[in-house]
């Protein structure tokens, strides 16, 4: 897969670095030093405030140096709080959460995937339902009694991806990406760019990530939380053939792939990710399904822009799937039950400060280049397709991202293939309803 790994699971630190105050120590040692007492409180700072450490753990490899600031930055301005901020390295194996618990040390605060908060660690984190920052985003991460559980850290989306210059040669004009919401009105979109001269306006790739685990999940999202359509399908009474919303996925899917306008719809399995990118950003093509990980395939091809359109899945403008795009945390934070009070409000504090405080903002977006969930964060990452989706969040068009309510590998490697049967007309809807029940009943 190309872009964003959905199921690598990475793991061990390659450094730990220790933030006190404004010293800082790092090295392959440090961990050694502080196996005895991790995150253990300290007695009383010089302001009369308890003094606590911390570990914090950082699973996206590639923000390591900007998660070590963090915590020196943070360390600065609340002198009481110890910080041990570790990092998982890129590609490996071994989670970095689950090295350290088995060292015997107590994490405060893990990111960590929120298929994970549902699944592997549905009984680490606290209750964060009542944190101040919920009042900035509606991307809290609910376990599956409904209590906000994960703080959403980075945010990522889906849908259909365009080529501005394209689509605005078409309509003769500036596209609004939202004004595409209906089945109807978007093969109405997909006629316009043929006729002004692109002779296949969708380039498919049909990778069994994208159209089982991204593009198959979609339906998850009719419900306020997609996790009570989950604990259906696991309790076999969800009704996938009569559900209108879930064929409705297919019959878009079906005009996507088809011979009047997909590049590839004579030979829809082949692998064209590559090629598909590229169609889009030169402009052959107008659109394909991907989401904001797509760019840097995308960039390949300078000084083109593009946006998101929504999926739509029936002809009912009023249909609130039809007017968002899928868009959600893709890493949250949890607070660790096990952590003490003192820690645990440490780590609550770290989150506020991530939201609150300018250099907390600073960090997320500008250093890290992630898409912030908290509409109060002025700051913007620099690619198009992350703005498109940081647009949207401040203006209230995006759902949750559905992929984090299924295990996507099993998504991939289990239902994937039965995706792809249906694409080439191997498979009736029938057949893959059949084929995902067996899948949840074979979990139980």
């Amino acid at each position: 897969m190309k872009g964003r790994n959905l199921w690598r699971k990475a793991a061990i630190p390659a450094l730990a670095f220790v933030v006190a105050g404004s010293m800082a120590a790092c090295g392959g040692k440090k961990e050694e030093s502080n196996a005895a007492s991790p995150g253990a409180t300290t007695g009383q700072g010089a302001a009369g405030g308890e003094k606590v450490t911390i570990i914090i753990t950082n699973g996206k490899g590639e923000i390591a140096s900007q998660w070590e600031q963090a915590a020196k930055d943070f360390s600065a301005a609340n002198p009481n709080i110890t910080v041990e901020a570790y990092s998982q390295a890129v590609g490996e194996t071994l989670g970095v959460l689950d090295k350290l618990t088995a060292s015997g040390k107590t994490v405060t605060l893990a990111m960590v995937e929120p298929s994970a908060v549902q699944n592997k660690y549905k009984d680490f984190g606290i209750d964060l339902t009542s944190e101040k920052w919920n009042e900035e985003t509606k991307d809290g991460f609910k376990n599956e009694q409904g209590q906000i559980v994960g703080f959403p850290f980075s945010i990522e989306g889906f849908g259909l991806v365009y080529n501005t210059k394209v689509v605005e040669k078409a309509v003769g004009g500036t596209f609004d990406p939202f004004t595409i919401n209906t089945r109807d009105k978007l093969k109405e979109l997909l006629d316009k760019i043929k006729a002004s001269g692109v002779k296949t306006p969708v380039a498919y790739q049909t990778e069994a990530w994208s159209v089982s685990n991204h593009y198959s999940t979609q339906f998850l999202n009719q419900a306020q939380n997609p996790a009570d359509i989950v604990s259906q399908l696991k309790a076999g009474t969800f009704d996938l053939v009569n559900n209108a919303a879930w064929n409705g996925y297919y019959d878009t899917l079906d005009l996507l792939v088809s011979k009047d306008y997909n590049k590839y719809a004579d030979r829809p399995l082949d692998k064209v990710y590559d090629d598909s990118h590229l169609s889009v950003g030169k402009g052959e093509a107008a659109m394909l399904f991907n989401g904001n990980w797509a760019y840097d395939s995308l960039k390949a091809v300078a000084g083109e822009n593009f946006g998101f359109i929504p999926v739509p899945v029936d002809n009912n403008p009023e249909n609130p799937l039809n007017n968002k795009i899928a868009a959600g945390p893709t890493n949250v934070l949890i607070i660790n039950q096990k952590a003490t009070p003192a820690q645990q409000d440490a780590a609550k504090k770290f989150l506020s400060w991530i939201v609150y405080d300018q250099a907390g903002q600073d960090f997320l977006v500008n250093k890290s280049q992630v898409i912030s969930a908290f509409k109060n964060n002025p700051n913007k990452v620099t690619n198009p397709l992350g703005k498109a989706i940081a647009d949207a969040v401040v203006q209230g068009k995006t759902m949750p991202f559905s992929t984090n309510y299924v295990t996507a590998e099993d998504w991939m490697n289990i239902i994937g293939p039965d995706v792809q049967k249906y694409i080439v007309k191997k498979e009736t809807k029938a057949e893959l309803a059949n084929a995902i029940k067996a899948y949840y009943a074979s979990k139980k």
